[in-house]
């Protein structure tokens, strides 16, 4: 059985050889360590400061080689991949060092580093910004749907790199499915203005669901043509004590496009998996009703039990889980192997299990934590 095999195995709730192992990320301390030099995946500083510098075509290199370097080293059965700017990305003006990790641009906006998961964020914005709107008018709409036509495909270099070299043995994951970014975007609000659109505007909101689902079909359409096994959306709608948005506001505005596009992904022959961090019971039977198939980021810190998800959900969803980020972090080797057991003992029996951490590998944890467990899981999550 090889890779692909078993994640599809495991998927159709059957007992594969061995329990499949993935990420839906692992920043770049990590893979540095693993690969033994300087990688641009997923480092956001270094990344953001190339891409300023227009050395895109050394980054896209970087991600090319180190996403399959990776998955072989540490024999990852699933292999998630992401678009990539495009080949005529040039910034005219990029933003130039003001002060210790403070940069800015001629328009007046300023960014500044974050040590917390060493990247470069935004946190001024020009005057001549767009302003954050209430209302969209029928040009708006199109003028958005112009931009989904005029797709740049050069965006699936890394993709179909990864594609080419790996989808007839491992199972290779898109995670550019987007419903909540394409369905937003138009307002050019802050989060907390999404927050609040989604209960003062939803009608508004609803105006772009066509423009949403013309990008998610192109991706699909690309995903399809690559050999793309899982097609994978991400918005985080949890927190630690629930639901961020109103459930209602969720079934309303956003599951319609998850099931039409979860419907065109099974048409497609590939299989809709989601990451969502956070408490969302409210909504776990609505995500299962619009299609999913699998569910990433089982968050046991903010009050999701993966033994009782497994017990509800385990014949319907494939979990994506294993080792909580803040096991990864936090706690000891032997703490760690410990989790592991015991998420083995509770999600292996059935099949719908893959292995990986409960978000992602995160930027400054500890790597032999994250060794440890990937030791435990492949030598006591085998099936007998």
């Amino acid at each position: 059985m090889n890779a692909k095999e078993r994640v599809l195995a495991t998927i159709r709730h059957e007992e594969p050889d061995r329990v499949p192992v993935g990420e839906w990320g692992i920043d770049h301390d990590h893979v540095s360590r693993i690969l033994g030099r300087h990688t641009y995946w997923r480092n956001r500083k270094d990344t953001t400061l190339a891409l300023w510098a227009n050395r895109r075509d050394e980054v896209v290199e970087s991600l090319k080689e180190d996403c399959c370097r990776l998955a072989e080293a540490l024999d990852y059965d699933v292999v998630t991949v992401d678009l990539v700017p495009p080949k005529s990305h040039y910034v005219e003006d990029p933003p130039k060092q003001i002060a210790e990790g403070v940069w800015a641009d001629k328009r007046g906006n300023v960014f500044r580093y974050a040590a917390s998961n060493d990247s470069i964020q935004q946190v001024e914005w020009a005057q001549d910004a767009p302003p954050f709107r209430e209302e969209l008018t029928e040009e708006d709409v199109a003028s958005a749907m112009a931009q989904v036509q005029r797709f740049d495909d050069s965006r699936f270099e890394l993709l179909d790199h990864v594609a080419a070299r790996f989808a007839g043995e491992r199972a290779v994951l898109g995670r550019d499915i987007d419903v909540y970014g394409h369905l937003m975007a138009p307002f050019h609000g802050s989060y907390e203005d999404d927050l609040v659109l989604t209960l003062t505007a939803p009608d508004e909101i609803l105006k772009m669901q066509e423009v949403c689902l013309a990008y998610n079909r192109h991706v699909l359409e690309h995903y399809q043509k690559a050999g793309v096994s899982i097609a994978m959306q991400g918005q985080d709608f949890g927190m630690n004590s629930g639901c961020i948005f109103v459930p209602e506001s969720i079934r309303q505005l956003y599951v319609p496009v998850m099931q039409r596009t979860n419907q065109e992904t099974l048409e497609r022959g590939m299989i809709p998996f989601f990451h969502c961090c956070g408490n969302i019971w409210e909504i776990l039977d609505d995500f299962v009703a619009a299609g999913y198939q699998g569910y990433q980021s089982i968050q046991e810190s903010a009050g999701m039990d993966t033994a009782r998800v497994k017990q509800l959900y385990g014949d319907r969803l494939t979990l994506w889980t294993g080792v909580q980020c803040e096991t990864l972090i936090q706690a000891t080797a032997e703490e760690t192997a410990a989790e592991v057991r015991r998420n083995l003992r509770n999600l292996m029996p059935g099949g719908g299990f893959i292995f990986g951490s409960t978000n992602s590998v995160q930027y400054g944890a500890k790597t032999d934590n994250y060794l440890k467990a990937l030791e435990v899981v492949r030598s006591e999550g085998i099936y007998r």
